[in-house]
């Protein structure tokens, strides 16, 4: 067999064809009530995230890390000292230990953990990709009656964020982030 001719015949099932083509119209939008309070925090470079004990966010780049309140939007700490913050990296890049209160946090990204995807109350979120290689994220109840995948879901407007995507919800599952190169989009309810 020659590797380099591949038959040009569709390789995926029927339902998976049907699941791409309901995913390629999907309208983009915020995500469904509750997760109504909306923050951009522009970071380019972040190539990880987590949240401390009191669920605000915590950025980390090759510049040094940040500290963002989820609540308001607003800026807490920033250390600019790379060499601290990659110091502070676990090596197997799954744990910050912050300067800046102590704390030793979980962290995800793309050169870190994969996050968590879901709330105990059903709400599930992904990264999907319809039109490769442009990712996107999609959020959906998986309490809802009936639920069939992708049915009743909805397609996050990754404002400023683009390439690479990575997202999770923080340990209380009362926050979202998304994660790109243009920084962080955070989605919290009540």
């Amino acid at each position: 067999m020659n590797f380099f001719k591949k038959p040009i015949n569709e390789i995926r099932t029927k339902f998976e064809l049907e699941l791409l083509h309901k995913a390629q119209v999907l309208p983009e939008s915020n995500p469904p009530p509750p997760w109504i309070k909306e923050i951009i925090v522009p970071a380019s470079g972040c190539f990880a995230c987590g949240w401390d004990l009191n669920e605000n966010l915590i950025l980390i780049s090759s510049s040094g890390y940040s500290i963002t309140e989820v609540s308001s939007g607003i800026l807490i700490h920033r250390n600019r000292d790379s060499e601290l913050t990659n110091a502070r990296i676990s090596s197997n890049n799954l744990t910050f230990h912050t300067p800046y209160n102590d704390e030793v946090i979980d962290i995800f990204g793309f050169e870190a953990g994969d996050g968590i995807h879901t709330t105990i109350d059903g709400w599930f979120v992904k990264v999907i990709y319809p039109w490769w290689p442009r990712a996107s994220v999609i959020i959906e109840n998986l309490f809802k009656p009936n639920y069939q995948y992708l049915n009743d879901v909805t397609m996050i407007e990754l404002k400023r964020l683009y390439g690479d995507i990575k997202c999770g919800f923080s340990p209380s599952g009362q926050n979202l982030v998304i994660l790109g190169s243009g920084g962080a989009l955070i989605y919290s309810r009540n």
